[in-house]
């Protein structure tokens, strides 16, 4: 079924005052049933929501797009490393350009987004079977739409596998479009293991 393409009109699409937006809703029942209900009625409302994963130690935070792939017809974006209200910002900023009818793919380079100059990769689907989709698995069901990573440079504007990269920011974002059992050890590798 292909659905029309959605019109940006707004650019705000992440509500800081949704239930839950901050994190996903793994917890209690009553509580990941109004999350969920609140990402349906923001995907029907704006076209796509952004839940997110704010740091907890032992993972940096991150955040992305659920109903892209439906409504725009487009691969959903992730962002890692960024605190959670950047990331989203930085997915709806390149949402709405996507809704308004640009269109973006792997190894696209976007300097106009954010201060940081960010490159699209795809995500390779190993990466698919972790619970770093959370809500987007149970939105869709069964389907597992595409996503790009949306991959940002440091103050230097060197991307994490150039040489140069700053230090600081290292293991911050994952190399989603490498198979995960090929990426460099991190917390990112570790998900879901005991």
């Amino acid at each position: 079924m292909n659905l029309p393409k959605r019109h940006s009109g707004r650019t705000a699409r992440h509500d800081p005052g949704c239930p839950g937006c901050a994190k996903e809703a793994a917890g209690a029942e009553p509580d990941h049933l109004a999350y969920m209900n609140w990402i349906t009625g923001t995907i029907g409302e704006h076209g796509w929501a952004v839940p997110g994963v704010e740091a907890d130690g032992a993972v940096p935070p991150w955040a992305y797009s659920v109903g892209m792939w439906l409504t725009c017809q487009t691969p959903e974006l992730v962002v890692c490393g960024a605190p959670v209200r950047n990331a989203a910002g930085i997915v709806n900023a390149i949402g709405a350009r996507i809704a308004d009818g640009a269109e973006f793919g792997p190894d696209d380079v976007l300097d106009d987004v954010c201060p940081a100059r960010l490159i699209l990769r795809p995500v390779d689907l190993s990466w698919r079977t972790t619970s770093m989709f959370m809500v987007s698995d149970e939105f869709y069901g069964f389907v597992r739409p595409p996503y790009l990573q949306v991959v940002w440079a440091d103050r230097n504007n060197r991307f994490p596998w150039e040489p140069g990269f700053q230090a600081r920011f290292d293991g911050l974002q994952p190399l989603l479009w490498l198979p995960r059992d090929d990426n460099p050890p991190t917390p990112w590798t570790r998900i879901d293991q005991p």
